[in-house]
């Protein structure tokens, strides 16, 4: 080791170019190392702020009066609109600016404060910031889910228990979506079973075009209490989706198909029509969210029957994923079994956690 290094000493000092070939070759090194940091740096999203002050990180949303970005340092932030100047992105997002216009592109900064440059392969187009109706990530695929549970005592001249679990989740990938819910409810009065009832609907939507989609719902119940042993449906649908934004969906459809049902220790099965309707709408900042989910089919033959549930309250939120739930549930069936009534209202109170 010491040869070499008296070696390597005598080469320096007999070629003195070659000390200065080294340092050149470092320098370069330095050079591209800082290029490389940044170009790295340079891959962020980043938003100028009317302060003089710029964010980068990753774009996630603009819409409405809010836009939001995940920093590099910190969990995602909220905007007001009001206080940008400029955007620029990485890569392509959904980008909607007027009514015809819904379509894939870069954002670049503009040389004119207020104003954003889209540029996609066909065009560049310069537009105000504030004529963007909507601009979010590109994913490949997109899911939410909410639960919720609510339940209450009482205690006294009647002793009662009421015991209720919701589930609500929903899956996109690209011009598909898979919708589910579910929903146990039990309820004990003096130590006796009054309602045993268990709900399920799961929906596959296929988006042919815009708004427009088929459908294809199938659904399962059952509640002893009320001697429904069983109830089955598969019904083929076409929707349309009003608006589906990220803090306000509405969603129709309508189909027809098949049921088949143990009712009363008797089995009927019939062809049905099958309604469906989701809507979510957020005020305050996305602090309260109200909600309205109904569904009715009615039985052509058999047990000629019309069948209506629904589920209406407010979500208010406590934290980023967790809120509070206030709901009344409505269910209707026009040809009850003796001793119950067509109609049954239940208000529940619980809280929710948003995954």
């Amino acid at each position: 080791m010491l040869v070499l290094l008296i070696g390597y000493r005598k080469d320096l000092t007999s070629r003195p170019h070659k000390f200065l070939e080294i340092l050149y070759m470092l320098a370069k090194i330095l050079f591209l190392a800082s290029f490389c940091g940044i170009s790295i740096h340079s891959l962020a999203d980043v938003v100028y702020l009317a302060n003089g002050d710029r964010i980068s990180g990753n774009i996630q949303l603009i819409w409405g009066d809010k836009l939001i970005i995940e920093p590099e340092y910190s969990d995602p932030i909220q905007l007001d609109r009001e206080n940008v100047v400029a955007v620029e992105s990485k890569e392509k997002m959904a980008v909607e600016f007027n009514e015809s216009d819904d379509d894939a592109y870069i954002l670049s900064r503009s040389s004119e404060e207020g104003k954003v440059t889209l540029v996609s392969e066909e065009r560049n187009v310069e537009v105000p910031l504030n004529a963007l109706k909507r601009a979010e990530q590109i994913r490949d695929f997109e899911w939410g889910i909410n639960l919720d549970l609510g339940s209450n005592f009482s205690r006294g001249n009647t002793d009662s228990q009421t015991t209720n679990l919701q589930w609500n989740g929903e899956l996109k990938i690209k011009d598909h979506r898979i919708r589910s819910d579910i929903f146990i409810s039990r309820e004990e009065v003096n130590g006796q079973k009054t309602k045993a009832k268990d709900r399920m609907n799961l929906g596959y939507n296929y988006f042919f075009v815009d708004q427009w989609f088929l459908a294809v719902n199938v659904a399962a119940e059952r509640d002893p209490v009320a001697l429904l042993t069983s109830r089955y449906s598969l019904s083929p649908a076409i929707g349309y989706d009003f608006f589906d934004d990220p803090d306000r969906f509405f969603h129709v459809q309508i189909g027809a198909g098949y049921s088949s049902e143990i009712f009363n220790n008797r089995r009927e099965t019939s062809t049905t029509i099958d309604w469906k309707l989701n809507f979510f709408w957020e005020f305050f900042n996305g602090d309260l969210g109200f909600f309205h989910d109904q569904n009715l089919f009615r039985n052509l033959d058999g047990r000629e029957n019309f069948v209506f549930y629904s589920q209406t309250g407010f979500r208010y939120e406590i934290t980023e994923d967790i809120y509070l739930n206030f709901q009344a549930n409505f269910d209707y069936d026009s040809v009850p079994v003796s001793g119950f009534g067509e109609e049954d209202l239940t208000f529940i109170i619980g809280a929710g956690i948003d995954l």
